[in-house]
């Protein structure tokens, strides 16, 4: 008979040896693709684009001077006034070493949902991390939202990260999440609701509260920008930019591109309908968390006026949420094509005379993927992550 404990060593140096080779792995594709992002940054003037706007809102802001009224890198600042409390220690350092911080921090929030959605698809075999982080990494290169996110050293994978890691994984503090991350970008405020949709009441309470507290939080430290923002620039559609613009996929932007002198009507029939799918989908997969909330932030991405398309950072939980249903259902169909698009989205922009199905493509497959997540049948038992331990 073979020796036991000779194979049982062997397997684990075995299991050793291709850990070690899959750090080796991670850190060059890590390196690779920070070297990437460093090539972007000193080539194209867009790249850091937004964090400039935000350093420089947050500096005015703690210099006194009134934000909403300014414009920085020739852009109006956008974000509710929490935000310019959450951004002010970017305000704080140099451009180079608030460049890397965000960067940093940017690609731990991108490795962490990586992570909760291999957690969500298959609980409790996720892998080594060493494979998390590197398809984190390929995804931020790969995949046009993300890429344009840390490019542009945008919020986006932050507050996608709070969401998923506070709300969708069920911890104590369910629903916060999405609480604080409305306070710095209104639109996450669906997520909110979404909780109350679900039926779970404590996560919707708690969302609230955490929506009231920091925007009370800015209320106290800045009440003059408070009411201008809450008062009048919430509801100024066209300050974020062109509605119309090709990279603005959401409702409003195809009604404005394609139904011009209508547009504001088609987009409310087509807003409408959204919703009422939205939060059937929500209610029918209420005891999935996951799959619940990630429902509630296409449904978000379709109905808010501005969806920028690196804002369709959700297309992660969307893929996980296709592949936990199985390959064999439209959910999963849709969530590739969906990805798919996001591989493929520069290259059908960059053309003056996009189709009309590139126009819109995000819009499109959005739709796609919340019908037929609306037809998937509910699991019999919860399919989320496994609530925090006590």
């Amino acid at each position: 008979m073979p020796d036991t404990s000779e194979a049982a060593a062997g397997r684990r140096g075995g299991s050793r040896s291709l850990t070690v080779v899959g750090v080796i792995v991670a850190v060059l594709v890590g390196v690779g693709v920070t070297a990437w992002f460093w090539h972007e940054d000193q080539v194209f003037a867009t790249s850091g684009l937004d964090l400039r706007v935000y350093r420089d809102a947050a500096r005015a802001f703690l210099d006194g001077h009134d934000v909403y009224a300014g414009r920085f890198q020739d852009l109006p600042f956008t974000y509710p006034p929490f935000a310019l409390i959450v951004l002010a220690p970017f305000a704080l350092v140099s451009e180079p070493v608030a460049t890397a911080l965000m960067y940093v921090v940017s690609v731990v929030a991108l490795v962490l949902v990586v992570r909760w959605c291999q957690e969500y698809v298959v609980p409790g075999r996720a892998g080594p991390w060493w494979v998390t982080v590197s398809l984190g990494f390929l995804a931020g290169v790969l995949v046009e939202p993300l890429h344009a996110t840390l490019g542009l050293g945008q919020v986006n994978l932050l507050l996608l990260a709070l969401v998923l890691g506070v709300d969708a994984r069920q911890t104590r503090a369910a629903g916060a999440g999405a609480g604080i991350a409305t306070a710095v970008k209104v639109t996450p405020g669906l997520l909110v609701a979404a909780q109350a949709v679900r039926g779970d009441g404590r996560a919707f309470v708690r969302g609230g509260l955490a929506f009231l507290l920091a925007t009370g939080l800015a209320a106290v430290v800045a009440p003059a920008a408070t009411r201008t923002y809450f008062g009048s620039l919430l509801w100024d559609s066209s300050r974020p930019g062109g509605v119309d613009y090709l990279q603005n996929q959401s409702l409003r932007a195809a009604a404005a591109r394609h139904a011009p002198d209508h547009a504001v009507a088609v987009w409310a029939l087509a807003a409408l309908v959204t919703l009422a799918i939205g939060a059937w989908v929500v209610r029918r997969h209420r005891a999935d968390a996951f799959f619940a909330l990630t429902a509630a932030g296409v449904t978000a991405l379709l109905v808010s006026p501005i969806s920028w398309s690196h804002h369709w950072v959700w297309m992660l939980p969307c893929l996980a949420v296709g592949w936990r249903c199985g390959v064999r259902s439209p959910v999963a169909w849709a969530s590739v094509a969906l990805v798919a698009a996001g591989i493929d989205a520069p290259r059908l922009w960059v053309t003056a005379n996009a189709s009309l199905l590139a126009q819109d493509v995000y819009v499109l497959l959005g739709v796609v993927w919340l019908v037929t997540a609306a037809i998937q049948p509910a699991a019999r038992t919860p399919s989320s992550l496994p609530p925090e331990s006590p």
